[in-house]
């Protein structure tokens, strides 16, 4: 039982960990140059805003906000997606089945 509550606690503070790093200057310093300021903004904003309002992130809509909204192609949005390694965001952000 003692292992178990431990290896939560871990598994928290790594996810704490990532989501600080994603909220991190260090993090828009490593993705501007390839990305922008303004996509890796974008993507702190959402973040910011998910913890604000306690709801986590479809990747869907993630996708359809730098699609839609800021006219940013698909693929690039895909690639950014792989690049961060996103799955290490859940479950904060999380693949929905609208997300293709």
């Amino acid at each position: 039982m003692i292992d178990h509550y431990l290896d939560d606690k871990v598994e928290l503070y790594e996810f704490l960990e990532q989501v600080n790093y994603a909220l991190s200057l260090e993090f828009k310093e490593k993705w501007r140059h390839k990305y922008s300021d303004t996509f890796i903004s974008i993507f702190q904003d959402r973040i910011i805003n998910s913890l604000a309002t306690q709801k986590p992130i479809k990747l869907s809509s993630i996708k359809s906000l730098y699609v839609k909204k800021h006219k940013y192609d698909p693929k690039i949005v895909t690639e950014f997606i792989a690049n961060i390694e996103i799955d290490l965001y859940y479950p904060l952000i999380y693949r929905d089945a609208n997300y293709v």
